[in-house]
């Protein structure tokens, strides 16, 4: 039987590459015309209930914009009417910053991750990360996580294609703006690239306030790099924006000209769902804001200690062993255990990582997005 184990592994091996094969095939010819994405795509965001004064100051602000005659003012009139902008236009509450004095965070994490928190896009921000790779490649990185979840949504198309520029063949076109004279402007990569490697995933945090710049990156690194996204669906704005704020504190946001992407397709109308989805109820996707500027390492710490029993389950049919982490709380006083602020989405992303760096060589090297497409991730507490 002995002499028949190596023809019996490369046979095994052999149909594993087929069946994967097939999958990939037929994920890239179902994106043909569309983007590569799971079954049940997020529908645009309901406008959250607006109050009356809100509403007629819309209408003042919006006019012949938002379609609305004298006598469509009411809050429900004017919802309706915002929705069926096909994402043009929209109301949002302001976003949280953990640091907002802070264009980015840059942080080497704890267990060898590549951490970048962005809030301003631009040629700083790429040059900033340039320097940071240069240092953090050579520690052997598990991956690199580019945290986007509190980036500002009203920015230019020119920092936005600079940070894209890192993780994309130099010269490529990214994507194509169409102003509302109908004149195009192509925007390509020219920054030389990180250089992350084949073996070292690119994880993307995005979340329901993620719109205009920002999303346009994450939907370019999901398409052109292989970036795996994480977290909860964006907010469904993509390309540039404009911002005017209500009286009340929120904004509308209005997206100017249109963004096509590579092959022709419209990247604007649905938020953008992520890879490995966390929404679900009661999940708080991020709880770092009290923290202020406390290292993002003081995040990662779970309180109550969570066991892991099948972190795998993040990878379709996967049989990859993971250890068990289950994190020693700090007791507070008087023996009560004191729990931190806590970035659940990081950790899953931590999660997700090391979960990878379970896999053969081979297998790590020829990660493909595809794999995790559609999926769920919800921690499970331990008894």
């Amino acid at each position: 039987m002995a002499p028949q184990l190596p023809k019996i592994q490369s046979k095994v091996s052999a149909t594993v590459e087929k069946i994967r094969t097939r999958k990939r095939d037929s994920a890239s010819s179902s994106s043909s015309a569309t983007l590569i994405r799971p079954a049940a795509v997020p529908a645009p965001k309901p406008v959250a209930p607006l109050k009356p004064a809100e509403a007629a100051e819309i209408v003042r602000i919006l006019g012949n914009e938002l379609g609305a005659n004298g006598g469509e003012t009411s809050p429900a009139q004017v919802a309706r009417l915002l929705e069926q902008s096909g994402g043009r236009l929209a109301v949002a509450e302001p976003g949280k910053a953990a640091s907002p004095e802070r264009p980015w965070v840059a942080e080497w994490l704890p267990g060898n991750v590549a951490y970048w928190r962005v809030r301003h896009l631009g040629t700083a921000l790429a040059e900033a990360m340039g320097r940071d790779w240069a240092v953090w490649r050579q520690k052997n990185p598990l991956g690199a996580v580019l945290d986007l979840r509190e980036c500002l949504p009203v920015q230019s198309l020119e920092s936005a294609a600079e940070i894209c520029g890192l993780f994309v063949t130099p010269g490529e076109v990214l994507f194509t703006w169409r102003d509302e004279t109908g004149k195009e402007k192509n925007f390509r990569s020219d920054r030389q690239p990180l250089g992350l490697g084949s073996g070292t995933p690119l994880i993307v945090l995005v979340g329901p306030n993620l719109r205009g710049a920002g999303e346009l990156v994450a939907s370019i690194l999901q398409e052109r790099s292989g970036a795996i996204l994480l977290g909860q669906a964006t907010g469904g704005q993509v390309g540039l924006l404009g911002e005017t704020r209500l009286s009340s504190g929120r904004s509308i946001f209005r997206v100017k000209g249109e963004i096509l992407l590579p092959g022709g397709r419209k990247g604007i109308g649905r938020p953008i769902p992520p890879d490995v989805d966390l929404a679900s109820e009661g999940f708080v996707d991020t709880e770092i804001w009290p923290g202020g500027e406390a290292t993002i390492a003081s995040t990662i710490a779970e309180v109550p200690a969570i066991k892991r029993p099948n972190e795998a389950s993040l990878i379709q049919q996967e049989n990859v062993e993971m250890e068990e982490e289950t994190p020693t709380p700090a007791p507070g006083k008087e023996g009560e255990t004191k729990r931190p602020p806590q970035d659940r989405g990081l950790q899953r992303a931590g999660d997700l990582l090391r979960t990878i760096r379970k896999m053969p060589p081979t297998r790590r090297a020829s990660i493909d997005p595809v794999d995790f497409r559609g999926q769920n991730s919800a921690p499970s507490h331990s008894s």
